[in-house]
């Protein structure tokens, strides 16, 4: 019986791809998890495998594209004929209708002059008339993408005068449409804030253990060119405190909360004109240098757009981390199909009154966890917090 390779779920802010180049010609045989085919999101560059041994039957063409979950090829055994049902991936994008504009940059092209451009690229240029041969790419191996499309536009384009009428209002600088990742990040968020029931608690928590914490692991790491960031100490309490109380390391299937029995934190990380959340595993069973190393590999690969597929699968939550844009609190949006988020704000010292009654100056955090109320009450996401917070004073948690 046919097996399908069908397209990954890439993380939350992906939802189409386009093949770049088959690893493995038609027809030939393959190895279970051997990879065949390269496969290029707006942010990434993935190798797919083979989903088990047998016979290859491509069916998305190079340059063609394909949505999460649609079907880029099959394994067959010996002689079986592919299936007949398989529904058509879209088309290699055909060249632009409008003329072509004067060339201003040299073409991105590698290998044997293909054309290297994002499936949204390939859209926004349509849309906007312009000629990919003329855009220099900035993405990972030159490839063109929806930010190199729109600055070339820009650069040729003049505004037309008197677009807006004075009378109705400002004056318009520009016009961003909601495409690519931007339009994708309204989409999802939209999707999850009417599909869930989202409560944020927020909490102000004495940072001083976590400082210390991190100061030892620092001390630890050095000379190994390991980044120890807090996300690291945040993501392993986290987990820690979701075994604990697993009441919202949950999903909802059908007419029923299933708790999760293992841990594995998304670690939102910033990369150009978007986020994606790579998983730290199991991150409440493992060292802490042993994370603070893996998240700097997944974090490096991320902004290189060289993350695979199998590195932002199976979060059970996720962290997000605004303290270095000095936001002290924040509401953030789950991510479906969790039931939980962590927002953390900026450690700094702030007026806190002690243990004695006396005001004095310590490190604090704020904490915003947002759950969703149908998974469980308030009461169980305070209850996660304080296990979390009460972590970071027990040293044996880091080692």
């Amino acid at each position: 019986m046919a097996v399908a390779i069908a397209m990954p779920n890439l993380g939350m802010y992906t939802i189409e791809g386009e093949v770049t180049r088959w690893l493995v010609e038609d027809g030939a045989s393959v190895a279970a998890d051997q990879p065949v085919l390269e496969l290029t999101t707006e942010k990434t560059t993935v190798e797919i495998p083979a989903s088990a041994a047998g016979i290859l039957h491509q069916v998305v063409p190079v340059g063609g594209r394909v949505q999460v979950e649609g079907i880029l090829g099959h394994i067959l055994a010996p002689g079986e004929a592919p299936p007949t049902s398989t529904p058509a991936a879209e088309p290699p994008a055909a060249p632009a209708a409008a003329p072509p504009r004067a060339p201003a940059k040299p073409p991105a092209r590698v290998g044997r002059g293909r054309l290297r451009a994002t499936p949204v690229a390939r859209r926004r240029a349509r849309e906007l008339g312009v000629d990919l041969t003329t855009v220099t790419g900035s993405g990972p191996g030159g490839r063109i993408t929806e930010a190199d499309v729109q600055a070339a536009a820009a650069s040729t384009d003049s505004p037309p005068p008197q677009a807006e009428s004075e009378a109705s209002g400002p004056r318009v600088l520009r016009r961003v449409p909601l495409t690519g990742m931007r339009g994708l990040i309204a989409q999802r968020m939209q999707h999850s804030l009417t599909s869930t029931a989202q409560l944020t608690l927020t909490r102000e928590v004495d940072a001083r253990p976590l400082v210390q914490a991190r100061e030892l692991l620092v001390s630890g790491a050095a000379g190994e060119g390991v980044r120890v960031s807090y996300d690291v100490l945040l993501a392993k309490s986290l987990a820690a405190a979701l075994l604990a109380h697993p009441a919202l390391n949950a999903t909802i299937e059908g007419e029923a909360v299933v708790q999760l029995a293992e841990a594995h934190i998304g670690v939102a990380v910033v990369v150009e004109d978007g986020l994606v959340v790579p998983v730290l595993r199991d991150a409440a069973l493992r060292p802490a240098l042993d994370l603070a190393r893996d998240l700097t590999g997944l974090t490096d690969r991320a902004r290189q757009g060289r993350l695979q597929p199998s590195e932002m699968e199976g979060g059970t939550a996720t962290l997000t981390n605004l303290g270095a844009y000095r936001i002290d609190a924040f509401t953030p949006i789950i991510n479906p199909p969790q039931s939980a988020i962590l927002g953390v704000g900026s450690i700094a010292p702030r007026p806190v009154v002690d243990e004695d009654g006396a005001l004095a100056v310590q490190p604090t955090v704020h904490l915003s966890l947002t759950f969703d109320h149908r998974v469980a009450d308030g009461v169980a996401a305070a209850t996660l917090l304080e296990s979390m917070v009460s972590q970071w004073q027990q040293t044996e948690l880091w080692v």
